[in-house]
């Protein structure tokens, strides 16, 4: 569990020097980590709570805690409801850094059945056909499991990008359209033609790939908002989904920046008319 020694009464932390002399980290990773370990336990410990008292915004932030997850010094994990939906994010920040669980049992236990496999080819040394079936359908089999493995390290991927348990927990009407947003996300991401099509443009894969996993809460909030007021007929709904998600990094700026003006400049202008 993290440790944390506060005192308030006379404004300062003491805390293990443990990450200042660690050289692997950068610096913001070790100023953020000293800002982690001086809150309390009831702070609210995402990159949208920590960017709320930081100069970097949220991408800034995530980079950085992933730096600290990548050194140990934090572990992340996925709170799961019954249904097995993810629901919350429970951090645990230590001011030294951790080993990782070892997965290495779980990847062992195909290589102890490969002896079994074995026997009939040796049984039959002279019958050549039926092991090259076989090892066809292991190579299929191993191909749908490595898809299947790189699908689901993707899909975690993205619900961590995008923080989908708090966008869960603040659109509750809308938890529907999130997994849709989500589920065309994974599915552009793990694409494996040269092109896809937005907005009757062809893109490379790899650079709507790469614009798809920057995408964060952000983002994928504004697009949700901009779905709920808009009153037209769609006529292809992942056409516009696709270019939604993908000019939302642009657009989304701009759409609030207008926003603001508007109130800003249009309520002066009425109150000049009256």
């Amino acid at each position: 569990m993290a440790v944390f020694r506060v005192q308030k009464t006379q404004n300062y932390t003491i805390m293990s020097n443990y990450h200042l002399n660690d050289k692997a980290l950068s610096l913001k990773a070790k100023g953020l980590l000293s800002l982690m370990l001086s809150l309390p336990d009831s702070w609210d410990y995402t990159t949208r709570g920590l960017a709320s008292i930081c100069k970097e915004g949220v991408d800034g932030i995530r980079a950085t805690v992933r730096e600290l997850e990548n050194a140990g010094y934090i572990i992340r994990r996925r709170v799961r409801d019954q249904s097995g939906q993810v629901r919350s994010m429970e951090y645990t920040v230590f001011e030294q850094p951790q080993k990782p669980e070892p997965e290495n049992p779980v990847q062992a236990k195909p290589e102890r059945e490969k002896p079994v496999q074995e026997k009939p080819a040796q049984e039959n040394p002279a019958q050549e056909n039926p092991t090259q079936l076989n090892t066809k359908e292991t190579n299929n089999e191993n191909s749908k499991y490595e898809s299947d493995l790189i699908r689901t390290q993707y899909r975690n991927l993205i619900l961590d990008n995008i923080e989908y348990a708090l966008l869960a927990a603040r659109n509750p009407t809308d938890r529907a359209r999130l997994d849709e947003l989500v589920h065309l996300m994974l599915d552009t991401v793990c694409a494996r033609r040269k092109t896809i099509r937005i907005a009757q443009n062809d893109f490379p894969t790899e650079v709507v790939k790469s614009q798809f996993l920057k995408l964060n809460a952000e983002h994928i909030q504004y697009v949700l908002d901009r779905m709920r007021q808009n009153t037209t007929e769609i006529r292809n709904i992942k056409q516009y989904l696709l270019a939604a998600l993908y000019n939302a990094p642009l657009t989304m700026e701009n759409y609030y920046a207008a926003q603001i003006n508007h109130d800003l400049y249009g309520r002066n202008r009425g109150d000049a008319i009256c």
